[in-house]
């Protein structure tokens, strides 16, 4: 597969804008978008109004109505660490307030599938609900919120995902990506739009004299960001500016642990110091415990370990929750070797030629590990990829991850316009989806999928595309420069760790496990300087027969820590022979 590199730009007559004392930082910010040295804020105070939100004062009255009532209000959430750091949010929050009769409901992703379904209103009726709030879901639930009605209960729905045409009839939908919303911030995961209803129901009972007549201390609301960061994390939505405030504000509660007792669990089980955590530590060693447990088994393991403050109990979920783990990364391994050689087949069908867009699909495949298949495909392949498997309820159900530039949900409506009997239900975002087809439909959407990618491109993927942030100079290649980089996080979705290109002496290399390379490197303008560098899941092969001493790297700065000791290290991500 052919490799094009890119540096980043940026306007060079803003330099001095950001007003900051590092040119290499400020180049970066600007590369980034930002612009003005206010962008760079991270304050709460920065955060957008509630009030902005479509529908938030229906929202207010019906919620408020249910908390005079003493009504039994439920919950709803996803399977995934979003919709159970949502989930534990609101449940949460809402008891702080004053609520006597909260409790939550997760679908099982294999027997009753994604979002507010007639199946979930049953459970929700033998439960004797009289409201029910969604988090991080409900946006497409027609038919499950008009069986709702139908048996007396309404529905809240908040959700982040793109609206579809026709909305379900709700009391009220708190979506930012709903038409005629005004609210600013269109990135937020399902726990950042929690966040925000949450707090406008704060400052509704506020203004009511709630809390000072019922002698109830009013919440402080920046004690929940420990999970709006680790929901907002995990779901990989951009890294906007609201987005990287509430990241930024959750990472600092936990690193001086503020934290929610389930979270200083999961990460003692990484051996990681709580003082250093960072958001790529939370988006690849925490957020897959509790997603183990909605892609193997029950969520609601997750969301009892976030919302537990008794440390034996955290403790043992906990402990749980990393057995579920091991075990998705063992059936993740061996999906990951039987896609890869569906993919071989494919080329081999194309005559050597990688189609544009990947498409699988095995019956025996697990149902709650698909999306991760084809995350790893796509990153491998740099193409769109959708997976799919027979689920246990006996329909054809897919994941897709999608690329720049190719909007998966957008796309997948297109089929759906083009065929409407293909596709039974779908929904998600710009790079990820989820969707169910009928049972003979696999090579159908296949072809239409090509179809729509050719629509949309108008030529053929011509191979995986990086990004740098061009040269760094040796001066800059020290601790001191790795710290600043971290320190001026988040980075992510949207907002990608800074990362340079340059070339290199390697001095010394050995395989480490099997597949990784430990590295030194010294950089060919200052040779007398050695830098040790890691390239995980390396080419072994190209390593092994590597002949030349001298390579080009793309590679970020990282700040490695042992026995309490901090160095710099070089995180190799691509090479090839110089």
């Amino acid at each position: 597969m052919t490799v094009e590199i890119h540096k980043r730009v940026y306007d060079q007559k803003l330099l001095g804008s950001l007003n900051l004392d590092n040119e290499i930082l400020e180049r970066i910010f600007l590369s980034r978008g930002i612009t003005r040295a206010e962008d760079l804020n991270k304050s709460l105070k920065i955060l957008p109004n509630p009030k902005l939100l479509k529908n938030i004062d229906a929202a207010m009255n019906r919620l408020f109505s249910a908390l005079m009532n003493d009504e039994i209000v439920m919950v709803i959430g996803d399977f995934d660490c979003d919709g159970a750091s949502s989930t534990a949010l609101m449940m949460l929050a809402l008891s702080e307030m004053g609520f006597k009769n909260i409790k939550f409901l997760v679908p099982d992703r294999f027997k009753l599938g994604y979002g507010l379904t007639e199946g979930v209103v049953d459970l929700a009726i033998d439960n004797k609900t009289d409201l029910i709030i969604t988090v991080d879901n409900g946006i497409s639930s027609i038919s499950g919120v008009q069986y709702a009605r139908l048996n007396n209960i309404d529905c809240i729905i908040t959700d982040h995902h793109i609206a579809p045409d026709s909305l379900p009839q709700a009391v009220a939908i708190i979506n930012p990506n709903q038409k005629n919303c005004n609210f600013p911030a269109k990135n937020l995961a399902g726990v950042g739009v929690a966040f925000f209803f949450i707090a406008g129901f704060r400052t509704f009972l506020r203004e009511k004299n709630w809390f000072e007549e019922n002698n109830i201390e009013e919440p402080f609301l920046a004690n929940y960001l420990d999970l709006v960061a680790l929901g907002t994390i995990c779901d990989v939505v951009p890294l906007d500016k609201v987005n990287r405030c509430l990241i930024y504000q959750g990472i600092q509660r936990i690193q001086n642990d503020k934290c929610r007792q389930g979270i200083k669990k999961l990460v003692d089980l990484t051996g990681l110091k709580i003082k250093l955590i960072s958001s790529e530590d939370i988006g690849y060693r925490i957020g897959p415990y509790l997603n183990a447990a909605g892609r193997l088994d029950d969520i609601s393991l997750g969301i009892k370990c976030l919302v537990s403050e008794n440390s034996e109990v955290t403790k043992t979920i906990a402990a749980e929750l990393e057995q579920l783990n091991h075990r998705r990364k063992t059936l993740q391994q061996e999906m990951e070797k039987e896609a890869n050689h569906e993919v071989e087949a494919l080329i081999y069908d194309q005559k050597l030629e990688l189609p544009e867009v990947i498409c699988l699909f095995k019956k025996d495949w697990h149902e709650g590990i698909i999306g991760l298949i084809a995350s790893r495909m796509k990153e491998i392949f740099d193409r769109p990829v959708v997976v799919f498997t027979l689920s246990e309820s006996g329909d054809v159900k897919g994941s897709a991850r999608s690329i720049n530039g190719f909007h998966i949900r957008d796309a997948l409506e297109k089929i759906s316009e083009k065929n409407e009997e293909l596709i039974i239900k779908f929904g998600g975002h710009a790079k990820a989806a989820g969707l169910t087809i009928r049972e003979d439909g696999f090579e159908i959407f296949q072809n239409y999928l090509i179809e729509i990618f050719h629509e949309m491109f108008g030529s053929r993927i011509a191979g995986k595309k990086l990004s740098t942030d061009g040269n760094l100079p040796s001066e800059y290649m020290n601790l001191e420069m790795a710290k600043l980089l971290k320190d001026s996080g988040p980075w992510g979705e949207g907002f990608p760790r800074p990362s340079f290109e340059g070339y290199f002496h390697v001095c010394n290399k050995k395989t480490v496990g099997q597949k990784h390379i430990r590295l030194d490197l010294s950089p060919m303008d200052n040779r007398s300087l050695i830098i040790p560098a890691i390239y995980f899941n390396a080419d072994l092969a190209f390593w092994e027969n590597l002949e030349a001493d001298q390579i080009f790297c793309i590679y970020e700065l990282d700040v490695n820590l042992y026995r309490n000791f901090e160095s710099l290290q070089l995180l190799v991500r691509f090479c090839k022979p110089h």
